[in-house]
């Protein structure tokens, strides 16, 4: 597997010594990707269970976020990033917890999905259907897309990206959640941080990576939302995660770039 940046091998050095050990480090973009990827069929098998319908129930899928950071996610949404009449996708939507959110707030949104067991849980549970094919969708057609905790999965980062700028109208929103390889927990455990050990964890970014690959896709004005909103409620966990968003070590990496 090469860099998505396409850099020489000669670019590339093993990441983790100990641990997840397939992790490579680009040297050329930053980037820190799966030097070999998982084959479809075994992602394919990993989302099946993840998105069945007893985990989506109980909040169990390793996938999806719970009610709470969805209901943070689309406060901080509405409040900093789409306005009343924007058209949304929610790209990576699960069984379509942030689109029923955001719908619920009178928001006009869609949601992709790969996982057909998501997408059938949606419409026998949420009563609409999640998209899945994003070259069907029209030029310029949304003016913002989210991309919570779905960038590290993507097989295929350099087109992918460049498929939700062309469906972006100008001057629309990306929102993306990752898991930074920067925060605290990453730099302790290294190999054994719980992030990388996740096999369809792909790549793990952290700002200079991200930035450049969006950058490349032809996104402008990639800006690093040093603080982020909360996932889980409680002080402790608020004062915790300001701390290290403070710091430059919290565990997630947030940014939003425009078209």
């Amino acid at each position: 597997m090469n860099c998505p940046c396409g850099a020489p091998d000669d670019q590339l050095v093993q990441y983790f010594q100990t641990g997840e050990t397939d992790f490579r480090l680009c040297n050329s973009c930053g980037c820190v990707f799966r030097q070999l990827f998982p084959g479809p069929e075994e992602l394919d098998e990993i989302y099946r269970q993840a998105y069945e319908e007893e985990n989506i129930s109980g909040e169990t899928t390793n996938q999806e976020s719970g009610d709470y950071a969805v209901r943070s996610f689309a406060d901080y949404l509405t409040a900093q990033v789409v306005k009343p009449g924007d058209r949304i996708l929610d790209y990576g939507a699960g069984s379509g917890i942030l689109v029923s959110e955001l719908r619920n707030r009178g928001l006009v949104c869609d949601g992709f999905e790969f996982a057909q067991s998501a997408r059938e849980y949606c419409l026998a549970n949420r009563g609409y259907s999640l998209k899945s094919d994003l070259h069907a969708l029209p030029d310029g057609y949304y003016q913002a897309v989210t991309m919570i905790e779905v960038i590290e999965h993507l097989t295929d980062l350099p087109n992918t990206l460049k498929d939700i700028y062309r469906v972006l109208a100008p001057g629309g929103k990306l929102f993306i959640t990752t898991p930074s390889r920067s925060g605290f927990r990453a730099r302790i455990e290294k190999g054994n941080w719980r992030e990388a050990r996740k096999k369809f964890h792909l790549f793990l970014f952290d700002w200079r990576s991200i930035s450049f690959h969006l950058n490349r896709a032809g996104f402008t004005g990639v800006e690093h939302i040093v603080f982020s909103p909360f996932q889980k409620e409680g002080w402790k966990f608020i004062i915790y995660a300001r701390l290290m968003q403070a710091l430059g070590m919290s565990g997630t990496l947030c940014v939003v770039a425009t078209k």
